[in-house]
């Protein structure tokens, strides 16, 4: 086994004897989404360079290199890792081709030279083109007379592989017929386009993100067979975990309460624990800790120059100072502030109103960002308010539009909400200084005319109508089960968000025309006349669209079930220690939106067959509920009709 810790820059190094990584064929696909994609990009950005990225473990044979000869790894363990940074220096290679046209003769001689040096460096990060090569050299394919080498090489599962080439083809970095179909609706495309719109907009943002990129470290790990790989790769992932920033400043904080006020150590540790019991997961504990400084810095007693905002990577440098200036004082004001984080982490424990509403449906849309500005609201005391309840109430109910849209539309961006909800608790700060108080429209309009300027309505509808279910299946499923909620004939009423012993949603989404790749003939008969490229093709462009989704229990049992044994109704079965009613048919509003097909108004628990049709008229009405739901005001809507017209 050989260890060492490279840089990316290192392992991508473009001179010497290469080394590239290949994913083997038993591999699984890529599997990374926006999720996986926003928080790499915000370690990236947040942390200095250099940021810890994991080990990758691969399988070497230890053959020695001839002059000119490269080193193909198969990787066991960092195929995801590996594949998404490729992926971003591909959108980053696209980036500084467009500054091409920008720089021109009048540029520094030097400025030029270095911006032809980065995208040659990009390119041979990439790809290694070769006139020739050994026979013990594989892991190419040719481009005319050229031996080309990835030097990251995707899964080839679900067209992984092509679409990779297809991207590269598109650069121009490989010549030759290297067109994926449908690749812009699969995840590799989806991941490069992502990233090259969350790039930096100046090319000295460009530079910056680079080379933070090529100075993330891993830990590098190279062993000669499988069994040696997988036996560590199983290993490294028992191991115990790591102490945590709240474990560190906890222990900081109980040593110098003990030093500073003679506080009983085991007194103070029991206030601890009641500060966790707000607070009981770790993520919770460190967003917590974050929001707590990014929230109250407009005070001058908290704010400490030399910070302008806490991020992961100067956590604990901030509570340090803290800490040393009066431990007591900050230990309290942290129980007490928990308390109330704890009412938006966990609002589902307290008693149902408005607020209590609107923090659940933060919480089902995955909102944790405004927690930050509610943080620093709900401390408020309430002469700071004309009528505190209802600003409160205001402002929630409009967070909840809020976040829906910028979940769906990916905009704002992820990385700019804590300098978005700075901004605002930072102007709310300066109404109350100048002895004004706030008000829920003077809060939002703070929101919507500042940084966190929304996307449009019209994004919004884009965003509903394309197959939002792969780009955001939490989205889909939230959407899906509100459109059920706010019917007002609810002929069933089940908890569609009930989660059994397990923690496991009890109601899931349910594809009524089936996702898989192999697609029963009897849906191809119903879908495309017995067509399967058609049917093929209908699946790609449809297949995760509202218009085909719905909300269902035995959802594997159903998936490639005919369309009218979908349909058909099974009442009150038992299923994770729940019993609900099935099929179409069910009652479930959801199933019975009206929608017009071949002239006649029908609903999914009617309808005789499902067609690409069916799927498109659907889609248009769910598509239109949700704006009429989601919409700030009524001009939105009326902007809407008019661009349709």
């Amino acid at each position: 086994m050989n260890a060492t810790d490279p840089s990316l820059a290192n392992i991508l190094q473009t001179q010497g004897n290469l080394e590239h990584y290949h994913v083997p064929k038993y591999q699984r696909e890529y599997t990374w989404g926006k999720t996986e994609w926003e928080q790499l990009l915000e370690d990236i950005e947040e942390n200095d360079a250099g940021y810890f990225m994991g080990s990758i473990i691969c399988i070497d044979d230890n053959h020695e290199l001839g002059p000119g000869e490269s080193r193909v790894y198969e990787v066991v363990d960092g195929q995801q890792r590996l594949t998404t940074l490729s992926l971003l220096l591909m959108a980053i290679y696209r980036a500084y081709l467009e500054w091409e046209e920008e720089l021109t003769e009048e540029d520094d001689e030097e400025e030029i030279e270095d911006y032809k040096l980065t995208l040659s460096n990009i390119r041979k990060q990439l790809i290694h083109k070769k006139n020739s090569i050994n026979k013990a050299e594989t892991g190419y394919f040719k481009e005319k007379d050229k031996f080309c080498f990835l030097r990251v090489q995707p899964s080839t599962q679900r067209a992984n592989y092509n679409d990779y080439l297809h991207i590269l083809a598109e650069l121009g970095l490989i010549k030759g017929n290297f067109n994926s179909k449908f690749c812009g609706i699969r995840r590799i495309y989806k991941a490069f386009n992502f990233f090259y719109d969350h790039l930096p907009e100046t090319l000295e943002g460009l530079n910056e993100l680079l080379h933070k990129i090529n100075s993330l470290k891993f830990i590098h790990i190279a062993v000669s067979s499988s069994s040696d790989a997988f036996t560590l790769f199983e290993s490294l992932n028992n191991r115990g975990v790591p102490l945590s920033v709240m474990d560190i400043i906890k222990n900081k904080m109980l040593a110098n309460l003990e030093k500073q006020h003679k506080m009983n150590i085991d007194d103070a540790y029991d206030e601890w624990q009641s500060l966790l019991e707000f607070l009981p997961e770790y993520q919770e504990q460190e967003r917590f800790l974050r929001h707590y400084y990014n929230a109250f810095k407009v005070y001058p007693d908290i704010k400490i120059e030399k910070y302008t905002r806490a991020t992961k990577s100067n956590l604990i440098k901030i509570f340090e100072l803290f800490i040393k200036k009066n431990a007591k004082q900050l230990f309290d004001d942290l129980i007490e502030k928990a308390e109330t984080y704890n009412y938006f982490i966990q609002p589902e424990n307290y008693d149902e109103d408005n607020q209590t509403k609107s923090l659940i449906d933060l919480k089902r849309i995955g909102s944790a960002p405004s927690y930050l500005l509610l943080l620093y609201l709900f401390s408020l005391e309430n002469k700071a308010f004309n009528d505190k309840e209802k600003s409160l109430d205001d402002v929630l109910s409009f967070l909840v539009k809020y976040y829906i849209r910028r979940n769906i539309t990916d905009f704002p961006n992820t990385r700019d909400l804590d300098a978005i909800n700075i901004e605002v608790i930072e102007n709310c700060q300066k109404q109350l200084d100048d002895n004004k108080k706030l008000s829920g429209k003077t809060i939002i309009d703070f929101l919507i005319k500042g940084k966190g300027k929304p996307a449009s309505i019209e994004k919004l509808k884009e965003g509903l109508e394309d197959n939002l279910f792969y780009y955001n299946s939490g989205m889909a499923r939230y959407v899906l089960a509100k459109l059920d909620e706010v019917t007002h004939s609810r002929e069933y009423k089940p908890d569609l968000w009930a989660r059994n012993e397990k923690g496991l949603l009890v109601w899931t989404v349910e594809h009524i025309f089936p996702q898989g790749n192999n697609i029963p003939k009897h849906w191809i008969d119903m879908i495309a006349d017995g067509d399967k490229n058609k049917a093929q093709e209908i699946q790609e462009n449809w297949v995760h669209c509202l218009g085909n989704l719905t909300l269902s229990g035995y959802n594997s049992q159903l998936s490639n079930a005919s369309f009218d044994t979908k349909q058909d109704l099974h009442q009150n079965k038992k299923f994770l220690g729940y019993k609900i009613n099935i099929g179409y048919k069910n009652g479930l509003s959801l199933n019975n939106i009206e929608f017009v097909y071949k002239g006649k108004t029908t609903n999914l628990s009617k309808i005789k067959e499902w067609t690409e049709e069916s799927i498109e008229s659907r889609n248009y009405v769910m598509v239109d509920s949700l704006l009429r739901l989601f919409a700030f005001e009524e001009r939105e809507l009326n902007e809407i009709k008019s661009n349709d017209e």
